[in-house]
């Protein structure tokens, strides 16, 4: 099982528990934390190898390379039955050839985005992948068309927020006042994306609190970051910004918006119907490149699902602290804006389906096993 970032390695992790639950079996491969405490055997950390953008390759290349080395060399080994790819497309795909060549089953969990971009990649899959497991209702039809063998579940972050913990205790736990606005600073769970965000995101909170001292900020740190390291940037801002580690449903049910990198995040703060600024900033050769092959009209996944913008995306440029604190006044201060939001994020949390995606893909991969 190959997830190379954070939200993969929230999936299988979840994916991993409900597989052992179905079938007597090992499970070894890339991921963090949660599929390392969920009885996955962590060849290689995902945190080492989790890119956005190609300018971000070369420093960790050396790492990828190395991941790569350790999960193939296990596949060409004959004891691997099956291959579960999460995400991941640059690495997994790769990693699915070699399965192929091997002759070892290729499962892929986590659709790569190729109705977003490059669509040459529909026909690699078709080659190289025995099932598609997806998780946005819109793309199994994307893959069925092109012959793949192709499966919606729901998404499984539906399940993860229900796991949410109840508002009072969570306000008593991090000290927050119910008396005043919250937003929630969500920079990215990469290190790439944090540099690029943090900073115009500090700068937009620090034009906020000017304009209303009353104003609560707290933060969720990804497991994938330096914690410390968050922790002497922030202090810095004298803003007094809550930093937690970790706990993003937590965070995200307590803020009344949020300011976040464009991803998972967003998805999640969907399901809870927070209002939000969605940010995306690449550096200028990815921006470039990305401007010749990107095929959407829309960044954030709430905004795709939707299939118009619902709410405000920052990109580039458009990311600095004036704009930022722009849209975030909008949502604080305008209370027909911020119900209207609110209603369409309802709407958008609908077509995620219903709970139990999971196990229902476990279920898929399951039956798949027992016929090895």
């Amino acid at each position: 099982m190959i997830a190379g970032e954070t939200s993969g390695d929230i999936y299988g992790a979840e994916l991993a528990r409900h597989l052992y639950k179905l079938a007597p079996l090992s499970i070894a491969g890339i991921g963090g934390k949660r599929m390392r405490e969920a009885g996955v055997d962590i060849l290689y950390d995902s945190s080492e190898i989790s890119v956005v953008g190609i300018s971000e390759i070369l420093p960790r290349l050396r790492a990828i390379i190395r991941a790569y080395r350790i999960v193939t060399a296990l596949i060409r080994s004959s004891s691997t039955d099956f291959v579960v790819l999460i995400d991941y497309p640059g690495f997994n795909l790769r990693v699915a050839e070699v399965a192929r060549r091997c002759g070892v089953p290729v499962i892929y969990y986590i659709s790569p985005q190729i109705w977003a971009w490059k669509k040459g990649r529909l026909r690699l899959l078709a080659q190289r992948i025995k099932k598609m497991i997806v998780i946005l209702p819109f793309e199994e039809a994307i893959y069925k068309e092109a012959g793949v063998d192709c499966s919606f579940v729901g998404h499984p972050l539906v399940d993860e927020v229900l796991n949410t913990s109840p508002l009072e205790e969570t306000i008593h736990r991090y000290g927050i006042s119910r008396d005043h606005p919250v937003i929630g600073l969500f920079p990215g769970s990469r290190t790439g994306e944090v540099s690029a965000l943090l900073p115009d995101i500090l700068k937009a909170a620090r034009v906020l609190k000017d304009d209303n001292p009353q104003l609560q900020f707290i933060m969720a740190v990804a497991d994938s970051l330096d914690f410390q390291q968050i922790h002497e940037t922030i202090s810095g801002s004298s803003l007094g910004v809550k930093l937690v580690r970790g706990e993003a449903n937590d965070v995200l049910n307590i803020s009344d918006m949020i300011i976040a990198a464009s991803g998972t995040i967003t998805l999640q703060a969907a399901l809870l119907e927070k209002p939000m600024v969605i940010l995306y900033k690449l550096s200028p050769i990815t921006h470039a490149i990305a401007r010749l092959l990107v095929q959407v009209r829309h960044i954030g996944l709430v905004n795709i699902l939707a299939g118009r913008r619902i709410v405000p995306e920052l990109l580039q440029r458009e990311v600095n602290p004036d704009r930022i604190a722009a849209e975030a006044k909008k949502m604080l201060y305008d209370k027909d804006y911020y119900a209207r939001i609110k209603k369409e994020l309802h709407d958008v949390k609908i077509k995620l389906g219903p709970p139990g995606a999971s196990e229902r893909a476990a279920r898929v991969i399951a039956g798949m096993l027992s016929h090895v």
